[in-house]
């Protein structure tokens, strides 16, 4: 019982351990941790809601030589609203 205890131990302390060393591998590649170099590959944060997106699905707002992006219309629309009466409405 014991032997076979020690044996299934053996082999999932290999398999973790090559887990490890692969993952290690891969996240040593040139270029991880930089931006990516596509700027189309981003993840942006709507100013009103807070929801994460990627920059080519969200709605974009150019005002003032700033870029904006937003989930939804009705997010942008929040916050042009909000830029009219001089706050940025945060929260839904």
């Amino acid at each position: 019982m014991v032997a076979l205890l020690s044996r299934i131990l053996m082999i999932v302390l290999g398999i973790w351990l090559l887990r490890r060393l692969l993952l290690s591998m891969m996240s040593k590649k040139p270029g991880a941790g930089r931006a990516p170099a596509k700027p189309g590959n981003t993840m942006v944060k709507d100013p009103v809601c807070g929801m994460y997106m990627d920059c080519r699905l969200a709605v974009r707002l150019e005002e003032g030589g700033e870029t904006f992006f937003f989930c939804s219309e009705e997010c942008k629309g929040k916050f042009l609203a909000g830029a009219r009466t001089g706050e940025i409405p945060t929260g839904r």
